[in-house]
């Protein structure tokens, strides 16, 4: 069953992490921003830290389900596919902010399972579409897609521990995309790389 508060306050929550980052987020601020009193928002949620864990679960989770959404789409080859779904995610990841950070705190015992099945989540994404491109034959005949899969997941995974990036004149996305230009040239057949000419991956 839908609880429409909790989903209130946890779009809420998105927009103050967002904006300001997780510091940013309190209690009283999240309760405003939706509507609700502060007994509201502790009735949903235990406290600040799990609002913050739940509220980037979530979007991970929303995001995650349009790029299948995408995948899914069989009136699609798999080239205007991919750039389909990178251009999605870059889109997402532009409007994302500061929600790309890592959460220090795990406020319930049950979020590191929830997060393991995130992550599970996005490794058979990305490994459905590293085999579909390997059939394709753009990618080398000496990587797997199992091997793929770990590394290309440890370059997403790796944008939420940059703690110091914040800091720098550029972002998290820029990181992405200067991480998966050079990988996944790296990778790509000769006929691959004709093939991916003018992917938004190489822009």
């Amino acid at each position: 069953m839908i609880d429409v508060t909790r989903d209130r306050i946890l779009d809420a929550a998105t927009v103050i992490i967002r904006d300001s980052g997780p510091e940013g987020l309190t209690v009283e601020a999240a309760a405003d921003l939706a509507g609700v009193s502060r007994k509201t928002v502790y009735n949903h949620f235990n406290g600040k830290f799990a609002l913050i864990d739940d509220a980037a679960a979530a979007w991970t989770g929303r995001t995650l389900a349009l790029l299948q959404e995408i995948a899914g789409d069989g009136s699609l080859s798999f080239v205007p596919k991919l750039n389909a779904i990178v251009e999605r995610a870059y889109s997402e990841l532009k409007s994302a902010g500061r929600m790309i950070v890592r959460s220090p705190f795990a406020a319930r015992p049950d979020l590191p399972g929830f997060k393991a099945e995130l992550q599970s989540k996005l490794q058979a994404f990305i490994e459905e579409i590293v085999q579909d491109a390997i059939d394709e034959g753009i990618v080398r005949p000496e990587f797997t897609a199992r091997r793929l899969t770990y590394a290309i997941t440890n370059v997403v995974v790796g944008l939420t521990v940059l703690d110091s990036i914040d800091d720098e004149p550029f972002t998290r996305l820029d990181i992405l995309k200067d991480s998966l230009k050079a990988f996944v040239g790296g990778i790509l057949t000769p006929s691959g790389a004709e093939a991916m000419r003018g992917s938004p991956i190489f822009e």
